[in-house]
């Protein structure tokens, strides 16, 4: 039975590590056709959305006009908590979770939050 569950971890630890480049090259090359600049005004921002942009610094205001389009919907479909961790993200990051499923978005978000979250001592 331990043989069996060796080999059956064993090709699950194989087949992840084969398929990580195959992944890591799709979202780059996902990223790297949605990160061109997006115009001005892409997404229609509420005036609090606005408000709250022209709050930020230059350099945080460029990267958020940089977003495409849906990436900056995205970011402002968030909870407080989480734009705030969005920022932690790389642009690839923030554009490849953007553009997931709901169900990969919150799979995603789970990992997210228990990689920031306090750790109990």
């Amino acid at each position: 039975m331990h043989k069996t569950l060796n080999k059956l971890a064993l090709a699950g630890m194989t087949a992840a590590f084969v398929m990580t480049p195959a992944l890591a090259s799709s979202v780059d090359d996902m990223a790297a056709k949605t990160t061109s600049a997006a115009p001005e005004g892409a997404v229609n921002m509420t005036p609090e959305q606005k408000a709250a942009m022209k709050s930020w610094p230059a350099e945080k205001q460029a990267a958020f006009k940089a977003w495409p389009a849906e990436t900056q919907a995205y970011y402002w479909s968030l909870a407080k908590e989480r734009q705030a961790k969005f920022w932690s993200l790389t642009d690839r990051e923030k554009v490849a979770l953007s553009k997931m499923s709901e169900a990969q978005r919150e799979s995603t978000w789970a990992r997210i939050d228990a990689e920031t979250a306090p750790s109990r001592s």
